[in-house]
């Protein structure tokens, strides 16, 4: 079987799981009541019917080739490259986005330094620090971000990191759903909610199915079927961007200092440019963010389905105390993080701002809109929009720096010495600006 045959068998697997996960997720309440996406729960069940598990008694079980931990890193591409054309900047709510933004650049530093501490203690290789963070802070998809680094450093293997990073974010999903929902449980009782119509979510966002009468056409085509298909332009788009962004990283891989970046890092900066250029062109006429965030969306789920459904179980199981603790005490700094400083800097809407925040930073942001939407169903508050407005700011910079600079550095015992009192640093900044900023 030749390489792209490989490849095609791979994908037809992941989809196989996806459809699978879908209908598990329409008839079991448990992962209903713990809004576990489709693609997680399609991963879990390929790890069931893989070669970590049906494979090790059982000669029929999912193959998959060797070309599987190559795919993490042109779907992260895709992906970036679909949000960050389309970046909106709110100048409206500054104060309270820069507000959410100093709150960001804390739960991470929290969170970078406790793994920091804690993976010394336990012995694990010193890049192990950043992977809870990049799965508590975009879930399943971010982690193979930092292992694919450490895969082109030859530092770490891509498997061991990517499931480490898979198993914290999994982890964080669960906590974020469960612990979120205590936490609005108490908010209510307590009168911390604003909203008078809270609630909880219908039965079609539980099950992931919509009636036929809630069905919806997501795209907005500006060109006609006869002569070049919506879907084709807009995949066109973001193809023609990844090719520009190969070329660039040939160009940066000439430079020692930027020789571990993957293509995720020049997509990121050719995707800003574009957007720049083309909102000053009639091309934005052409271009449908929605149909863009489908295309990254499409990306997301195949990597998240993917990348669980190859995780390597002996990784996971040697590591477990090591494993949980970490987490453990990562999600408890975040939590008490963010039950205190909204309260303290934003004031109004305080606890809808916490919950969405705390939901998008433990498990992944649909957690957290889900939490939203039970604690302000009509979104009547600034929270959905604070989070929104907010989000390029921490993206372009500190998740940035996390996710692409860092891994570079803390592979040596210098870098991770120098990464530990920046992050220190980052972290009395980010309070101290915001008791100031946030005083009134």
């Amino acid at each position: 079987m030749d390489v792209f045959q490989q490849i095609l068998m791979d994908f037809s697997w992941a989809s196989l799981l996806l459809l699978i996960g879908m209908f598990l997720r329409a008839k079991l309440k448990v992962l209903q009541k713990l809004f576990i996406p489709v693609s997680v729960v399609a991963g879990l069940f390929g790890v069931l019917v893989g070669p970590e598990v049906l494979g090790k008694f059982c000669p029929v079980y999912i193959h998959w080739s060797e070309n599987v931990s190559s795919f993490a890193n042109p779907l992260l591409a895709i992906l970036f490259v679909t949000q960050f054309i389309g970046l909106k900047f709110n100048k409206n709510m500054i104060k309270k986005c820069f507000l959410v933004f100093l709150i960001s650049a804390t739960v991470i530093s929290a969170q970078v330094l406790s793994a920091m501490g804690l993976g010394r203690l336990f012995g694990l290789p010193d890049g192990a620090a950043l992977l809870p963070f990049g799965g508590f802070y975009g879930a399943h998809g971010i982690p193979q971000t930092i292992a694919g680094i450490y895969k082109t450093l030859g530092y770490w293997s891509y498997d061991a990191a990517s499931s480490f990073g898979t198993t914290y974010a999994t982890l964080g999903m669960l906590y974020g759903v469960i612990v979120g929902i205590a936490i609005l449980n108490l908010g209510i009782r307590k009168g911390w909610v604003v909203a008078e119509n809270t609630g909880n979510l219908t039965d079609e966002e539980y099950k992931g199915i919509l009636k036929k009468e809630h069905q919806f056409k997501f795209m907005q085509a500006y060109t006609s079927d006869m002569a070049f298909d919506p879907l084709a332009l807009h995949f066109a788009i973001v193809l023609g961007i990844m090719l520009v962004s190969y070329g660039l990283l040939y160009i940066l891989h000439m430079v020692p200092l930027f020789a571990g970046f993957a293509i995720y890092v020049p997509a990121i900066l050719v995707s800003l440019v574009f957007g720049v250029v083309v909102k000053k062109t009639p091309m934005v006429e052409l271009i449908d963010n929605e149909s863009l965030e489908h295309i990254g969306s499409l990306a997301l789920e195949y990597l998240i389905a993917s990348a669980i459904a190859t995780m390597k179980l002996d990784v996971i199981l040697n590591n477990a105390g090591a494993i949980l603790t970490i987490a453990a005490v990562g999600l408890l700094l975040t939590t008490a993080i963010l039950m205190i400083l909204p309260r303290l800097w934003l004031k109004t809407n305080w606890l809808e701002n916490a919950i969405v925040m705390f939901g998008a930073w433990s498990g992944s942001t649909a957690t957290g809109m889900m939490l939203l939407r039970i604690a302000d169903p009509e979104m009547e508050t600034d929270a959905g929009p604070n989070l929104v407005a907010a989000t390029p700011l921490w993206q372009i910079s500190t998740q940035n720096f996390y996710l692409t600079i860092a891994p570079m550095f803390i592979v040596t015992a210098a870098g991770f010495r120098s990464l530990a009192l920046g992050t220190f640093g980052l972290l009395a900044a980010a309070l101290l600006l915001g008791f100031i900023v946030g005083r009134k």
